[in-house]
């Protein structure tokens, strides 16, 4: 058969110089001509071309979707376990980069000074929420430490990232109960032979663009010695809460309101001493006497924020404490006030005594509710100074049973003049 011939059946036609199309004649019916890709190249390259970059653009589609995946992990620090050959010398932001203030005295630090039951821990993550904060919770508790001397020497090996200089608190920083720097425990305990010496926490203490110690066990009068060292970078927050307040939430937690926690096999929190009503306003006032000298004479490197002002306005408050601090106040820490004050973000035990996700406008004052005047006045009458100097109201039996006045006042001199705090009135910010 020579081309553009047939069997009789079906006529098979081609045009000159190359089978472009094929039609099939069968009687007094012809099929339609169909395009093959099969005769020339520029054929070839218009079918292969959209299908070349439709190819293309979902491997750059896959490739980006997988980038901004692995960044979403890394912001939220799943993968950090996952790395520990990098850990030792990882590469956090570099302080200027993050616009956190330097000085010559090196990468800054604070110390959140302040007593237990203050609001401290919700104070703390406040702080802690920039991504590239180093975090001690309480160094100084549960220790044989006999004298400000070796108090102090504790406080300035942390703030200089010298914790191997304490191996007995290098395991109590990985395995105790307090809150540390999340991503290092995690790496620690996920992998030990890492942590056996501290070296670790060294190294990410070292990285970071700024150190946080929170310290409530002690009096005040260490932080005053700290600061008359001039080689560290180190501003004092020192947090306080209305006397009746704290012992109010000293009493709860102690006296098992919060059942499901007493449920885990807790026992007692506080000692005799630690509930005594006399025994805390002489820490409050020997604090207080500390606190006068600091705003005097070190304004540029103490403040004072009372809980009640966190709590009722969180975001003008902490916007004052990080400008004090030098850090940028950025979108994520907004994000991580708003979460641990609006009440709306909660997914702790509503009766967990270190709950911080609540909305902090409505439980601020509810030590009202449980206190009688009895008690109330027995305060009063213990810590009256340490009220007035702190602008707290004083209250009379028909004020406190009224319940129409706010407990909070006006921050009385000095700390006004040092600019110190907000107003006293309870509404939000």
């Amino acid at each position: 058969m020579t081309p553009g011939s047939s069997d009789g059946k079906g006529e098979l036609t081609a045009g000159s110089g190359s089978l472009s199309s094929v039609a099939y004649r069968s009687g007094s019916r012809t099929a339609p001509s169909l395009p093959l890709s099969l005769d020339t190249n520029g054929m070839i390259q218009r079918w292969r071309r959209p299908a070349s970059r439709t190819f293309r653009l979902a491997v750059l589609l896959a490739g980006v979707a997988s980038l901004l995946l692995l960044l979403l992990l890394l912001l939220q620090q799943q993968l950090l376990p996952l790395l520990p050959p990098l850990l030792s010398t990882c590469s956090w932001p570099l302080v200027s980069d993050n616009g956190v203030r330097q000085s010559g005295a090196g990468v800054p630090s604070a110390l959140l000074w302040t007593m237990m039951r203050s609001g401290s821990r919700l104070t703390q993550h406040l702080l802690a929420a920039h991504p590239c904060t180093f975090l001690t919770e309480e160094p100084l508790r549960g220790r044989l430490i006999e004298g400000l001397n070796a108090s102090l020497g504790v406080l300035q090996n942390f703030l200089s990232c010298r914790i191997s200089a304490h191996p007995d608190l290098v395991t109590q920083w990985i395995n105790g109960s307090h809150l540390n720097d999340d991503r290092v425990r995690e790496a620690c305990r996920a992998y030990p032979a890492l942590c056996w010496d501290g070296a670790l926490l060294e190294a990410m203490c070292t990285a970071s663009c700024f150190r946080l110690v929170r310290v409530a066990a002690q009096g005040l009068s260490v932080a005053l010695a700290l600061l008359q060292d001039h080689s560290f970078n180190t501003h004092v927050v020192h947090l306080v809460r209305d006397p009746r307040g704290m012992i109010s939430s000293r009493r709860d937690l102690q006296g098992g309101r919060f059942e499901k926690f007493y449920a885990d096999g807790r026992g007692a929190f506080f000692t005799e001493e630690e509930m005594d009503v006399a025994i805390l306003c002489q820490r409050y006032q020997h604090d207080l006497a500390v606190a006068t000298h600091l705003t005097r004479n070190n304004p540029d490197r103490y403040t004072l924020v009372r809980y009640e002002d966190l709590a009722l306005r969180p975001r003008v408050e902490l916007r004052r404490l990080y400008a004090f601090l030098g850090l940028p106040y950025t979108a994520r820490v907004a994000t991580t006030v708003s979460k641990h004050t609006l009440g709306v973000f909660a997914v702790e035990w509503d009766e967990h005594p270190y709950a911080t996700r609540k909305n902090s406008n409505k439980i601020v004052f509810a030590w009202r509710r449980r206190l009688p005047f009895s008690e109330v006045d027995r305060i009063q009458q213990e810590c009256g100074d340490v009220l007035r100097a702190y602008g707290y109201r004083h209250f009379t039996r028909r004020q406190y049973e009224e319940g129409q006045d706010s407990p909070l006042m006006p921050l009385p001199p000095p700390w006004t003049a040092s600019g110190h705090g907000h107003g006293g009135d309870d509404g939000g910010d």
